[in-house]
């Protein structure tokens, strides 16, 4: 066997080992589950065998199942259920076997490599801070369908079932003793296996739980699912799943159905209804786009996998930072926690140690929510160095520049900045909207400049989008690129040109919200569809977020306006000086902003802009999607965008489009090319030339036929 060990001791113990052959964690797939079953099946029916211990050779038991392997599977409904069925079985035998077995778990356990360990008779967990456990299939679209859903619903009843599985939730090993989910904890010391052997030779007769007769799912008063007050609780819990996901997630509405049919039949028939709502699962769409974008290129991306070939890993030591506003409050934040030292330099001392006290929050949030210590914070506190002295900066290996956006203003730091760093240093902008072949001009190194666009706020948000100039170098991007993963960030490059990706493409969204506001569109209606169609929140309000004022400033100086975009223009200027209404900020944009009480939609709306009795809900989440999704193809097209797969992370990452539908350019695949086509060109007749598709769109379609237009699977 090349993936598992199986090996049997003196006092005949068998230990089936995982040991995934090129592979830096144990994953499952046919060929390594395969594996696995025939060692506990030689250990089963071996009479000189009194227990097994499955333990693993790496330092986490199992990562849990191999995405990519579900992306690309093949196999007709059928054979996937009758695949799925053998395993369940497979599974069953173990815990039918009168010989104790037990999990020996390390470091991480996750998905199917958890679902393994509950069909265990015994678990035992070592106790490390960064040892894990949990069901955390939803978070890629899929559901646990290795027994997972059953198992926790007898250990743990339907609510914290429904909250442990929805929710991905990993446990500490304190938490899943509490829980029960495990029976023992090891120190870091102990020896795991020799605790596991200890377990099996004092309780050589096993039976699990589910498998007595008089057992009673917890939670139910006789394990049947019809009880007052139980069916109830799983109508909420219905209520609430659709009130977050509106129904777009069909893997949350599954594993929904499986815990429910479940509960109310013996484990044999609950692990069959698993089975068929899993399958079902993994043969939808959104499945599919979610297990693409989220694992797949959302994971390539953050290893690094757009970095130029040919060049070694650019090592840094201190990031200088310049401005110490929100964005480079955030930059020096996450770069001292990734375990830079940051010079953090800004026109005053003042300035610089108030950006510094950013950091000293959310470390401090993270104290007092047990997330972090006294200790800790000090250390990375300790690294972020604030200055008001350009010399400060002599000794940095890498420049950010996150001043704000004004290019006169950029121009100078720019000059002050290269006049004391070493020739070789990296100067990066955090420009979101001028062309860094522009602000390259002021730079007497313009291979050494590239964009660096963080997202606010830098600490949560995980997109960078890494900007190439006209003369950036090779070199320059992939060093670059070495910095954002070492912050643990996600890059993607993008090719210079106004707003250049997503700044672009989110401006879009926003101006057709307010189109439609002045439509006569009822402004509840538009933010209601929004986040209907799964956009996390409504154009209107991030409108008032960013502030209708630094909309126009942009406006004002990009010359490629359209003439729908200088008529939007001319109305957010009525709405900015005639109404009174900027934003947030100010406290009245489309949004009244009380300083006691909610925030709320301005009332006043409808007698400006005369209400529409008759508008289509589903054509109104189209135009909000379809503004994206066709430009963002438009940067594909134009080379602003060299990858599809860009497109789709930055607009997940960085626009929060829905994930369900894999992003701007999956979402072509997600509805269908020639339905796309054709529903583009009846928005186009009615709205205009901003849903015209592009011809080379139009083409790649009508070449695709009733084939994906961007994606195999």
């Amino acid at each position: 066997m090349q993936h598992i060990t199986y090996t049997i001791d003196t006092d005949g113990i068998a230990f089936i080992t995982w040991d995934v052959a090129n592979s830096p964690v144990n994953i499952m797939n046919v060929a390594t589950i395969s594996e696995f079953f025939t060692a506990i099946d030689q250990a089963i029916n071996d009479e000189a065998v009194k227990g097994i211990v499955v333990n693993s050779a790496k330092r986490d038991f199992i990562a849990g199942g191999d995405l990519k392997w579900f992306l690309n599977f093949e196999a007709t409904k059928k054979e996937s259920f009758e695949m799925l069925m053998k395993t369940h079985q497979a599974m069953r035998q173990m815990e039918l076997s009168t010989k104790p077995i037990v999990a020996a778990l390390s470091g991480l356990a996750l998905g199917g490599g958890l679902e393994i360990a509950l069909a265990c008779n015994h678990r035992i967990m070592t106790d490390h801070p960064t040892n894990k456990i949990g069901l955390v299939e939803c978070s890629v679209g899929l559901f646990p369908g290795a027994g997972g859903t059953q198992r926790f619903l007898r250990l743990l009843g339907p609510r914290k079932t429904i909250e442990y599985i929805t929710q991905s939730k990993k446990l500490s090993a304190e938490q899943a003793l509490k829980d029960g989910l495990v029976h023992q904890l090891a120190a870091p010391t102990d020896d795991i296996n020799a605790l596991a052997k200890a377990w099996i030779l004092k309780n050589p007769e096993v039976t699990q739980p589910w498998d007595d007769k008089r057992f009673v799912v917890p939670g139910t008063p006789n394990g049947i699912g019809q009880i007052s007050g139980f069916t109830e609780f799983y109508s909420v819990s219905n209520a609430m799943a659709y009130k977050t996901t509106h129904g777009n997630m069909p893997h949350i509405k599954n594993v929904l159905n499986a815990i429910y049919h479940g509960s109310s039949t013996g484990i044999d028939k609950a692990l069959e209804v698993e089975a068929r709502y899993f399958v079902d699962t993994l043969f939808s769409k959104e499945t599919k786009n979610i297990i693409r974008a989220a694992f797949v290129f959302i994971g390539d991306a953050s290893k690094g996998k757009a970095k130029p070939k040919g060049f070694e890993q650019a090592t840094y030591k201190k990031v200088g930072v310049l401005g110490a506003g929100m964005m480079g409050a955030g930059i020096a934040y996450v770069s001292a926690k990734a375990g830079l030292d940051v010079v953090l330099k800004d026109v005053s001392l003042e300035g610089a140690e108030k950006g510094k006290a950013y950091s000293n929050q959310l470390e401090q949030k993270k104290i007092d929510q047990g997330r972090s210590s006294e200790g800790k914070s000090a250390q990375l506190l300790d690294k972020i160095h604030p200055t008001d002295a350009v010399d400060d900066l002599k000794n940095c290996d890498l420049i950010i520049e996150a001043v704000f956006e004004n290019l006169e203003l950029k121009y100078k730091v720019t000059k002050e900045t290269e006049a004391v760093i070493s020739p070789e240093v990296i100067y990066a902008s955090n420009t979101s909207t001028i062309p860094i072949t522009t602000l390259a001009k002021a730079s007497s190194k313009p291979d050494k400049f590239i964009g660096l666009h963080f997202f606010s706020p830098v600490d949560k948000m995980s997109l960078v989008e890494v900007i190439v100039g006209k003369e950036t170098s090779d070199e320059t991007l992939a060093a670059a690129i070495d910095y954002v993963t070492k912050i643990r960030k996600v890059p993607i490059v993008v090719n210079d040109g106004r707003g250049f990706f997503t700044s672009r493409v989110f401006g879009k969204f926003v101006n057709e919200g307010i189109a439609m506001l002045t439509e006569g569109i009822p402004p509840a209606v538009i933010e209601n569809v929004a986040k209907k169609i799964g956009m996390p929140v409504g154009p209107l309000a991030i409108s008032d977020e960013v502030n209708l004022k630094l909309m126009l400033d942009i406006m004002s100086e990009d010359p490629t306006l359209t003439d729908f975009e200088k008529e939007l223009e001319k109305t957010i200027s009525t709405i900015v000086h005639t109404r009174k209404r900027p934003g947030k900020k100010e406290g009245k944009g489309f949004y009244d902003y009380p300083k006691e009480g909610k925030k709320h939609l301005w009332k006043e709306w409808s007698t400006i802009y005369p209400k529409q009795t008759k508008y289509n809900e589903e054509e109104i989440g189209k135009r909000l999607l379809f503004s994206m999704v066709i430009d963002s193809y438009r940067c594909l097209d134009s080379g602003v965008l060299t990858e599809p797969r860009d497109a789709d992370i930055g607009s997940i990452l960085g626009l929060g489009f829905p994930i369900y539908t894999g992003g701007v350019m999956s979402y072509i695949d997600y509805i269908g090319g020639q339905q796309f086509k054709d529903y583009a060109a009846g928005l186009a007749e009615k709205y205009g030339e901003r849903f015209q598709l592009p011809e080379s769109l139009i083409e790649r379609i009508e070449k695709a036929g009733t084939n994906r237009v961007f994606y195999k699977n």
